[in-house]
């Protein structure tokens, strides 16, 4: 099985300074420490005989998957052993685990091999003096460099193909919802029976075991190769039951119909089931055995009944005696079609200069989106008070925008800046949709003068821009998104000129990315749109920062692009870009601004988008979890009254507040006591969003952020101290060794005004019931902290993972017994000035 394809964005992480006369690329990884190079390569050759032996003896046949650890400084391709020592012709790499770990395919006479080549490497350090340097280098052989090379070898066993117990199986396979099958996922498909003269004697043992195994387990037993899935990575839904009859095994591709039959009952028998997993622990050929997901009705679900076209549609009346959520439309104009929801219009253009369609169609959205779309795709309710800024003149007019614009884009955002500032004064309006983008790529090292005046005029008139990620020209569109994910990282190596356009960069706004839409048959539900521009943009931050339903990218034969909205004349019309998924998280933020009295910050308002947003079911499988985020950011949000409001089982504060000079904020409080076992052991699920407006300066290029404020969940230690729980969203691995500042910059988001932090304790966490919130700050060097602060919001939610304990009235009780003021957020503006 070939190695899939695994793409790290952030390269510059784990690069270090070349090594003068580092022999051809050959580097010595025990150059001067000769005895221990001695026993270093004994102990491989001992681990190699150790597993060779298992291998000669298991019941099985003789082949076997082993994993080659490597050290931490021979992750580069160029040190891999795969030249000289674990070659591909003797022993096959078919995948490979967490970073830094090769699984390749083995037998015994072919480890026999690969130690003979370890016992020929030399055991002291072969010098070669460098011309250009005038010195002597280390210049090892390839057996002594990929020697070396790897930390340790060890046989893929148990440990690796299963984590849970037999008991957690049963109990979770145990809920219909389940499908109570398990997911095992194969190293290789056994051929079908007929084709077994045709393998060596190993594989031949090797499939006959595995079919044999299942068989043995007697009655009641289905085994099935699921579909949609690579050929090389087959992975079989295995399903005990209460049946009577003989196993039913089906272990190649089956078509619809073959899988369409009655399931009998699930059979729970706790001995079964162990005999079923004892089975697949120790079989050569079972990668993985996993427990299947439940299907929910939440975003990244797919639409239960295929979706028809929507012939008609009423926009309906406004209520003038109630109020509304209020959002500014920055674009080319609204129609009349859409006049009983618009509130006021800041409009320079001549009716020949206008084009309305692209701004009806996001006013369309905001005003009937749900009606025509259904709540996956528009999950606010219809109606929205519009404030119609149309300053975007006819592009495809020659000469238009230069007629408006002669000084360029800085008018042009002037011209913006007075229509916000208007809107906000007059109307009250503080979010803004602009769905327009500069056609110039977003820099990693440099923070454009579009993005800063973008953020400046955010700033000053306490407002919140959505703003699309951009669309790929068409010469460049991807391919549509696969289900499998390492096809996926493969279209993602293919593509090109693909990366977010401006000012989608900037630091006090929100980007937007686009999804497909569910029940679009020529695309997958809530993946990434084939036109959807990805990040990072800037190397401080996540863009970018969220994603929603944007319209196909492919046509259906019905449905078009499968995002429905409205022309100039009412009729209905279906589209696609970035530029309709902006809104759509406009709307969200529009509602809690409405739903919230007083005044809420910026903060507030786009940490609540942040904290809430779900990663898109296609992008949580965890070899995409690298790229998920230059994909759709922290994902999409759901509804303002699921933000608003939570179950029982989990409890969310907000902290709104300024950090000053010379303070730090230290809150302390007791976890839900329902969440705490013997010993003062937590358990649950903890979740922090930080976001801040900390001074930006454009002088410095990708170190423009100033002022860097963190905020973490610390947990009492035994001897007084305090130890910080949760980890970055997107750390990619459990690290091994103190974090570069590389690292801290990509994945724990240092110096980003977004952060967010999580971790889940099932077995419960530490000695002490005790924990803090902690939020402190870091100038760059030379920096001063602004006199009046830096503004932030934290919010922080507790929760129960099997929705059970009350965590609401056990930290609400908490609180208050601490003297520790809360309310609802949605009235606190009557109590506090900063919400």
């Amino acid at each position: 099985m070939a190695s899939p394809i695994q793409i790290v964005l952030n390269p510059e992480n784990y690069e270090e300074a070349r090594e003068a006369g580092g022999g051809g690329g050959r580097k010595d990884f025990f150059a001067h420490r000769d005895a221990e190079f001695v026993a270093h390569r004994t102990a491989l050759m001992s681990q190699i005989d150790t597993i060779s032996g298992v291998l000669s003896a298991q019941s099985q046949g003789d082949v076997g998957f082993v994993k080659v650890i490597l050290r931490r400084e021979a992750w580069a391709k160029s040190h891999r052993p795969v030249a000289s020592l674990f070659r591909h012709d003797r022993t096959p790499t078919v995948g490979g685990g967490d970073l830094g770990v090769m699984i390749i395919e083995a037998r015994p006479g072919t480890l026999l091999q690969v130690a003979a080549e370890i016992a020929k490497a030399e055991t002291h350090t072969e010098m070669r003096y460098n011309e250009q340097k005038q010195k002597d280098e280390p210049h090892p052989s390839a057996r002594k460099s990929e020697t070396g090379a790897i930390d340790r070898v060890e046989l893929y066993g148990p440990a690796d193909r299963r984590s849970f117990s037999v008991e957690e199986a049963v109990a979770w396979l145990s809920n219909p919802m389940t499908g109570s099958s398990y997911q095992v996922e194969l190293f290789d498909s056994p051929p079908p029976r007929s084709e077994w003269d045709l393998l060596d004697a190993g594989h031949r043992r090797l499939a006959e075991s595995f079919v044999a195994g299942f068989n043995a387990l007697d009655y009641g037993l289905a085994v099935e190769r699921l579909p949609n899935h690579r050929h090389k990575q087959p992975i079989l839904s295995v399903r005990l039951d209460q049946s009577s009859d003989q196993p039913v095994l089906r272990l190649n591709e089956t078509s619809f119909s073959e899988r369409r039959r009655d399931l009998a009952v699930f059979n729970p028998d706790l001995k079964r089931h162990a005999r079923l997993l004892a089975f697949l622990d120790s079989h050569p050929l079972v990668r993985r055995v996993e427990l299947p997901g439940i299907v929910v009705r939440a975003a990244g679900s797919a639409t239960p009944t295929p979706r028809t076209r929507p012939t008609n549609v009423t926009v309906p009346i406004r209520d003038s005696r109630r109020t509304h959520p209020r959002l500014g439309i920055i674009d080319g104009g609204i129609s009349e079609a859409l006049s009983d929801w618009v509130i006021d219009r800041w409009d320079i253009l001549a009716d020949e200069d206008a084009d309305l369609a692209h701004g009806t169609f996001i006013g369309g959205l905001a005003a009937v989106g749900g009606a025509l779309n259904g709540a996956q795709t528009c999950p606010e309710p219809d109606g929205a008070e519009l404030v119609d800024v149309a300053v975007f003149p006819n592009e495809r007019k020659a000469g238009a925008f230069a007629s408006y614009y002669p000084e360029g884009l800085p008018q042009f955002f002037d011209e913006m800046e007075t229509a916000v500032s208007d809107a906000r004064a007059r109307h009250g309006v503080r979010v803004f949709n602009m769905s327009l983008n500069i056609l110039q790529p977003a820099a990693p090292d440099r923070y454009s003068p579009h993005a800063a005046r973008l953020d400046q005029i955010a700033e000053t008139n306490n407002a919140v821009v959505f703003i699309s990620a951009g669309n790929i020209q068409p010469q460049d569109l991807r391919a549509e998104w696969p289900a499998d994910a390492t096809t996926a990282l493969a279209n993602l190596v293919n593509a090109r000129n693909d990366g977010l356009l401006t000012p989608a960069e900037s630091a006090r706004n929100v980007a937007v990315a686009a999804l497909n839409p569910p029940g679009h048959d020529g695309c997958l539900p809530f993946a990434p749109t084939r036109y959807s521009r990805r990040g990072p943009g800037l190397r401080a931050g996540v863009k970018p920062d969220l994603a929603h339903v944007g319209g196909a990218g492919s046509q259906h034969p019905v449905l078009g692009h499968g995002l429905f909205s409205i022309l100039p004349d009412g009729a209905i019309v279906d589209g696609c870009g970035t530029s309709y998924a902006s809104p759509l998280a406009a709307k969200t933020a529009a509602v809690l601004d409405h739903a919230i009295e007083g005044e809420v910050s910026r903060e507030t308002l786009i940490g609540l988008l942040v904290h809430h947003a779900e990663m898109p079911g296609p992008l949580q499988s965890k070899a995409l979890a690298p790229i998920a985020r230059h994909m759709v950011g922290f994902g999409m949000p759901p509804s303002a009254d699921r933000i608003l409001e939570t179950g029982d089982h989990a409890i969310t504060l907000v902290f709104a507040s300024r950090i000053r000079r010379d303070q730090q904020i230290n809150f302390r409080f007791a976890w839900p006591a329902s969440l705490v076992g013997p010993g003062g052991k937590c358990r649950g699920r903890a979740k922090i969003t930080l976001v801040s407006t900390p001074p930006l300066d454009a002088r410095f290029g990708s170190e423009f952020v100033r002022v860097n404020i963190n905020a973490t969940l610390q947990q009492e230690q035994a001897g007084g101290g305090w130890k910080g729980r949760l980890e970055p969203l997107y750390l990619p691995s459990k690290r091994e060794s103190p974090a570069v500042e590389a690292e801290l910059i990509e994945h724990d988001l240092k110096w980003s005004p977004v952060k967010v932090l999580a971790k889940t304790f099932p077995q419960g966490l530490g000695p002490s019931s005790n924990w803090r919130l902690f939020v402190d700050y870091l100038t760059r060097a030379g920096e001063v902290m602004p006199e009046e602060g830096v503004p932030f919001t934290a919010i922080v939610t507790i929760s129960d993972p099997e929705a059970e304990q009350p965590v609401f009235t056990d930290m609400r009780q908490n609180l208050q017994a601490l003297g520790t003021q809360i309310a609802d957020i949605r009235t606190a503006a009557r109590i506090t000035p900063r919400v």
